[in-house]
């Protein structure tokens, strides 16, 4: 917080801190919520843990392991600016387990998504393609291999139950990160929130958490119009380059994936549309302090709708490499200025 003053702000983008400051960052976020001396954490085991967990990650051009920062510095933002364990909505324990979570959720990702994996007949799919979540089962096999690395296990001094509780809790968390799975529990979240939240309630926890979960994994949709736009840069670079392998393999990919029919700023639209803002829409509702990062996708959401428009203009012949409009100087202050008009 005194090198980066605006850390425990939403509108801090976790990205613009170094790669090698976001394990010291990584260390604070436990320390700030109060968890090393809750759990009983020595700090070299911390420090070896949170090392480890980088070093799990590979590097695809988005999940990686500065997605994985980003992820747990939201929910970090949301526990501390949400007081959401003051209020009883998340444990102590459950809150832990989220901050784990968040940095492992993505642990050795390929930069391919579960129907890839499954359509490839992969090793991975193999293993884990008959109970679903394919890659998040994965990536937490990965979580316990690193917890189970002597001298990284952090859940040392839990007592037996909060010990098979956390862990427990860690998986939970993990799948909840399988869109296909938010959106099965999204109506009983809709539900909970229009009823209210009871702190007393078991399932309540669980949706709170999971809600936490999936807002902190789309995060980068909530930063400002630059930085949000540089983290669709990332995720097109993934997504085109696996929409390659698939062509390469006589598959035809889905619009998203395929980088000579995908017209980005619809394809955002749909996203922001169908899925991240009932998400944010939610958590604004869970509590008032979420509202900036729901006012956030929703200017977004203005900004691609003007890209769009001007590219319409210009005519997509001027765009065959769809990429181009990442690297655009000219296009990205037309934006930004055509945004300001219609505001005034």
């Amino acid at each position: 917080k005194i090198i980066y003053p605006d850390f425990n702000l939403f509108k801090f983008a976790p990205r613009t801190i170094p790669l090698n400051d976001s394990t010291s960052a990584m260390f604070s976020i436990f320390s700030d919520l109060g968890m090393l001396t809750k759990w009983r954490i020595p700090r070299d085991s911390l420090a070896r843990f949170i090392l480890m967990v980088r070093r799990g990650y590979r590097d695809p051009p988005y999940h990686n392991w500065s997605h994985a920062f980003t992820v747990a510095h939201f929910s970090y933002l949301l526990l501390d600016k949400c007081k959401l364990m003051a209020k009883g909505v998340i444990s102590e324990l459950e809150a832990f387990a989220l901050i784990i979570a968040c940095m492992c959720h993505d642990l050795a990702h390929r930069g391919t998504t579960n129907t890839f994996q499954i359509s490839s007949n992969s090793v991975l799919a193999a293993l884990y393609s008959s109970e679903g979540s394919v890659m998040e089962r994965h990536h937490f096999a990965q979580s316990m291999c690193i917890l189970n690395t002597e001298g990284c296990n952090i859940l040392e001094n839990l007592n037996k139950k909060e010990y098979t509780q956390c862990l427990d809790l860690i998986r939970d968390y993990i799948l909840a990160t399988d869109l296909a799975h938010h959106l099965r529990m999204l109506p009983e979240m809709e539900n909970m929130l229009g009823a209210g939240v009871d702190p007393s309630n078991p399932q309540h926890h669980h949706l709170t958490s999971c809600l936490v979960m999936t807002a902190s994994d789309l995060s980068d949709q909530t930063k400002d119009w630059i930085n949000s736009k540089k983290s669709a840069e990332l995720v097109y670079n993934e997504f085109f380059t696996q929409g390659d392998l698939e062509k390469a393999m006589g598959n035809k990919p889905v619009e998203s994936m395929d980088r000579e029919k995908a017209f980005i700023p619809t394809l955002q639209i749909q996203f922001l549309d169908h899925i991240v803002i009932p998400v944010y829409r939610l958590l604004a509702d869970l509590d008032g302090e979420a509202v900036e990062p729901y006012k956030s996708v929703l200017e977004n959401k203005e900004y691609w709708k003007v890209m769009g428009e001007i590219l319409e203009e210009r005519g997509l012949g001027e765009h065959r490499d769809v990429m181009n409009i990442f690297q655009d100087e000219l296009l990205e202050n037309e934006v930004i200025f055509k945004k300001l008009e219609k505001k005034l």
